[in-house]
């Protein structure tokens, strides 16, 4: 899944749905995913931390590619995506599109594999178009037509709810 509109809201809710169904459910940001998986190389613990991450059903990774990995971080996400292979059920929400994955990743051949273990089985929601928050920044900065003039400040103020 790409972020473009709601995307965090998208996959909040598929977790949401999936805990009401009945399902265990973890949420990491990529990077905080990482992080965790280098916490266990310093105690040999990277197996322990998969193992526990494949009690949950379902595992939700959102943006995927915002702070590209290293190549130990690489290497941490395919063990990740190895370990998940077929056995749980696992979300990604990232920016970048599918052919484009070997730019983020410090080698792209890390990219093809992980890739492969993702798609397989999956259903990919590509979302397109402009990020709500830019789309909302670029009209509130849109130059106003001739005559018109800025809400004044008391207007504005009447206008906010209490």
């Amino acid at each position: 899944m790409r972020v473009g509109r709601l995307v965090r809201d998208a996959l909040t809710a598929l977790g949401v749905a999936a805990v009401e169904a009945g399902m265990r459910v973890r949420y990491f940001s990529a990077v905080d995913l990482v992080e965790d998986l280098y916490r266990g190389l310093a105690d040999d613990g990277v197996g322990k931390i998969l193992d526990g991450l494949l009690r949950a059903d379902l595992v939700i990774c959102d943006e995927l590619g915002f702070a590209p990995p290293d190549a130990k971080g690489s290497q941490l996400l395919f063990r990740f995506a190895a370990a998940m292979y077929e056995r749980r059920s696992l979300a990604i929400g990232t920016h970048w599109p599918f052919e484009e994955w070997g730019r983020f990743f410090p080698e792209a051949v890390t990219a093809t594999p992980l890739l492969d273990r993702v798609l397989r089985r999956a259903t990919a929601v590509v979302t397109g178009g402009e990020s709500f928050r830019i789309k909302q920044a670029r009209s509130r900065s849109a130059p106003r037509p001739k005559g018109a003039s800025a809400p004044s400040a008391a207007k504005a103020a009447r206008s906010e709810p209490r």
